[in-house]
């Protein structure tokens, strides 16, 4: 068989390019590694950031207009995919950034959406915050925010997709190219598994995050202008008594000095039965990863004590009076780009790839992948208002046919 589009990747995006390229009259398939069972991680090279239970999602990114754009356009497609699948996805829970200046720091069009706050107007809302070490203002978003479960999107988009007859495999693929076949006089992709699948396919899409570049996926001697820093979240396990007091705690983010730059979630059920919060770095407190071994290395490490006491303590800097029973830490990575935009932009006339979350991967998820499947499938206004220049991807060694 060939397909007519073969998807690499099974993230986020991935899962979301599977099912809004799935069309009928079109062959389509995903391939990428299921989620890893605790004593399989050592032996496996391939990791993602999706193996977690919450993620930041609101309306409006905030401080981007063509991210924004983007998150609307996810956001609703999320509640789309809970209407057709029946799996619920978003939590609402409201969503604030808060620090200096912080009506300067929002794009016009998040204004429209958000409600401008002082530090003080924070804690009247929420007796139990306090954002004002950090700065005097806050913008709420009361609606239309709060937090998503990434192992759900991941399902739901699957399931969508599989009933719209995408074939699905649990498999790493290690190397895309031409194969030197032709199918009505058309070139054909050639994409070769761990497990030994030869698969080929018309056309090929690169959703794979992280490990694009570390993998023989791209045309040779091809080098994208992407990064990859190895970061981390700290949970703080939440007791009986602090969970009734706090349970009402929007997701939050903050513009202050970048010593101090995070993200949060509020109390929120994991596997362990146990609720946690959740606060991630949004600053330096990262590490540069370049290579298969350092990313893998970096998923079965820790993170340093320091550095989980220092976003244990700002976290209880904020939600005041709250003792949390134990803290946890988990690794992931994030995919960066120097425009801070995501690559959505054809390779070659056969290669195309969506990469790049910039640390906005779920809040993007279905609105990138949408943007990818229809790209890769040659349709004419994938990009709809963000110009496609924005998305273009950018190389340090581009590929020889550019």
């Amino acid at each position: 068989m060939v397909y007519d589009i073969c998807i690499v990747g099974a993230g986020l995006w991935g899962s979301s390019a599977a099912r809004h390229a799935s069309l009928p009259g079109r062959k389509v398939c995903l391939i990428g590694p299921s989620e890893p069972l605790e004593k399989d991680r050592p032996s496996r090279d391939i990791f993602a950031s999706h193996y977690d239970v919450a993620r930041t999602v609101r309306k409006c990114q905030g401080s981007n207009h063509f991210r924004s754009l983007m998150t609307m356009r996810a956001f609703k497609g999320l509640q789309d995919l809970e209407g057709t699948t029946g799996i619920q996805l978003n939590a609402a829970a409201g969503h604030i950034f808060y620090g200096k200046d912080i009506e300067s720091k929002m794009a016009p069009i998040a204004k429209e959406e958000g409600v401008l706050l002082t530090a003080e107007d924070v804690h009247q809302r929420y007796p139990f915050l306090d954002t004002s070490r950090y700065g005097d203002t806050a913008m709420l978003f009361p609606i239309n925010g709060g937090h998503a479960n990434p192992r759900m999107i991941v399902h739901a988009e699957q399931k969508a997709a599989t009933l719209q007859g995408c074939d699905i495999f649990d498999d790493v693929v290690e190397s895309v190219g031409e194969s030197g076949s032709h199918t009505h006089g058309e070139p054909v992709m050639r994409v070769l598994t761990k497990n030994g699948r030869h698969l080929l396919a018309k056309k090929v899409l690169l959703c794979t995050g992280a490990f694009t570049q570390l993998k023989d996926l791209l045309p040779p001697s091809t080098e994208l202008d992407f990064g990859i820093d190895g970061t981390f979240t700290v949970r703080l396990e939440v007791g009986e008594d602090d969970l009734e007091k706090i349970s009402s705690m929007p997701t939050m983010t903050s513009f202050t000095d970048p010593e101090w730059n995070c993200y949060m979630l509020p109390p929120i059920k994991y596997p362990d039965g146990k609720y946690y919060v959740k606060i991630g770095p949004l600053n330096q407190d990262q590490r540069r990863l370049t290579s298969l071994k350092e990313v893998k290395d970096w998923f079965l490490s820790k993170p340093d004590p320091k550095l989980v006491e220092k976003y244990r303590d700002l976290l209880l800097s904020i939600v005041k009076g709250f003792n949390p029973v134990s803290v946890k830490a988990d690794m992931c990575v994030c995919s960066r780009t120097p425009t801070g935009l995501p690559y959505c932009d054809m390779v070659s006339p056969r290669l195309g790839l969506a990469v790049g979350g910039n640390g906005c991967g779920a809040l993007l998820s279905d609105e990138v992948g949408r943007m990818a499947a229809e790209m890769i499938a040659g349709g004419e206004n994938w990009n709809r208002d963000i110009p496609r220049e924005m998305l273009k991807a950018q190389f340090i060694t581009p590929p020889s046919n550019l």
